[in-house]
């Protein structure tokens, strides 16, 4: 009898505690949902050293393949149509010319790429700090840092940015490496979580690459031997920057900037696994695999995946400006296409394509960057390749995708004013 009277009370208590506790998730979800992130401070920065599109692919063949004489006249023919078709007319690389696509060993190359890594995200982060008007850096509770370039080194990049930038030393501290392309909009989703959580939450991200490091890592090239293909294609399109941005709840208007954060959605495409992968060899040269069938993997997928996303909302696709990682003309193009987007729709991309190259994950901030402070601005560009819109008021909200290993695609949907 007593103990089934010890069964009953725990019963009771148990089915309480458990409804209560139901209670409580009800009203926190109907709170959180009241509750809103803006970015209130945005920025990007790249290495001081500029080279045209020619000048890489010269200094590819004397540095990488020692010479004209040294390749087989296909492979020249082929490397010379790569580079063209890679759209990018200049972009931005740390190196002096002689040290572009030379083989450095892997101290040289991790002592590169970590102090360049931390020289432009001290840049990029000071920037946005500077446009979030009234911030004191003592009140930025979380940093967030993520990049494609890792190392195995220790303290991770995180430490130095806090001691660097002067922050409080009880900041909460995340590093994250090896995602690859969707970093940039995989981050924003985690800083929008974390923003949600408190209204004292500011978080500041920062995500960098120094992707043209993968042509000073590249495996060893043979003369008079069929060229590695993979070789070129990266060292066509890879380069290097770095973009930050800050988040609260309080809607500050930076710069005359609004941008709030509706939503964050994250998948994997099912049987795509092998479709693109990063190795390291033995004697540290890295090799990056892209299957020609992974545009089409992205392509496939999108539509309803975007199209699920829109409807929810009740957003007419006409209205949202598109920032895309910037993988090249072949997955910008495939994109509009699989949409049927306008050209301008797609602008930013087009412009940062053609100006600084594939930034890997930090493209994702890049291209944001420049199309929300285009929108406002009074200063608008104009550059004769790319359809640029001719009332930008028409785009009330921006959706940002990208895509990486897995094969994973990342999307984040904002809102303007």
């Amino acid at each position: 009898m007593k103990n089934e009277k010890m069964f009953f009370y725990l019963a009771i208590t148990i089915g309480t505690s458990s409804l209560l506790y139901r209670i409580y998730q009800l009203i926190k979800k109907k709170f959180i949902y009241k509750r809103k992130v803006y970015i209130n401070g945005l920025s990007c920065s790249f290495p001081l050293n500029s080279y045209s599109q020619n000048q890489m692919k010269q200094m590819f063949i004397e540095n990488y393949c020692g010479g004209e004489e040294n390749l087989l006249s296909k492979d020249l023919d082929f490397i010379n149509r790569v580079f063209q078709a890679s759209m990018i007319e200049k972009s931005h690389v740390n190196l002096n010319e002689n040290d572009l696509f030379r083989r450095m060993k892997r101290e040289e190359y991790t002592n590169y790429v970590k102090k360049t890594l931390l020289n432009i995200s001290c840049q990029s982060a000071r920037n946005a700090i500077e446009n979030c008007f009234h911030l004191n850096t003592n009140d930025i509770t979380h940093i967030i840092f993520g990049t494609m370039t890792g190392t195995i080194a220790a303290p991770s990049m995180d430490i130095y940015l806090v001691k660097e930038l002067q922050l409080n030393s009880n900041i909460k501290r995340l590093n994250v490496e090896s995602m690859g392309c969707l970093t940039g909009f995989r981050l924003i989703g985690l800083c929008h979580n974390i923003t949600l959580e408190s209204d004292k939450n500011i978080v500041l991200l920062i995500v960098s690459d120094i992707r043209s490091a993968l042509g000073n890592q590249l495996t060893s090239f043979q003369s008079k031997q069929s060229i590695d293909k993979s070789n070129v294609i990266i060292s066509a399109l890879f380069r290097d920057s770095s973009g930050a941005a800050i988040f609260s709840q309080k809607q500050t208007l930076s710069n005359g900037i609004y941008c709030q954060i509706l939503d964050h959605r994250s998948s994997i495409i099912p049987n795509t696994l092998e479709l693109g992968c990063l190795k390291e060899f033995n004697d540290s040269s890295i090799h990056l695999y892209l299957d020609k069938q992974l545009p089409y993997a992205v392509f496939n997928f999108l539509p309803n995946f975007v199209s699920n996303l829109l409807k929810q909302y009740d957003i007419n696709i006409y209205h949202c400006q598109f920032v895309v990682h910037t993988g090249g003309p072949k997955i910008i193009r495939g994109i509009k296409d699989c949409l049927n987007l306008d050209d301008e729709q797609l602008c930013a991309s087009w412009y940062v394509m053609y100006n600084y190259g594939n930034l890997s994950g930090s493209s994702n901030i890049v291209v944001l960057e420049h199309f929300i402070r285009w929108k406002y601005s009074k200063i608008k560009p104009n550059e004769k390749n790319i359809s640029f819109p001719k009332d930008y008021n028409r785009y009330k909200y921006v959706v940002g995708l990208s895509f990486g290993p897995g094969i994973a695609v990342e999307c984040v949907l904002f809102q303007l004013k």
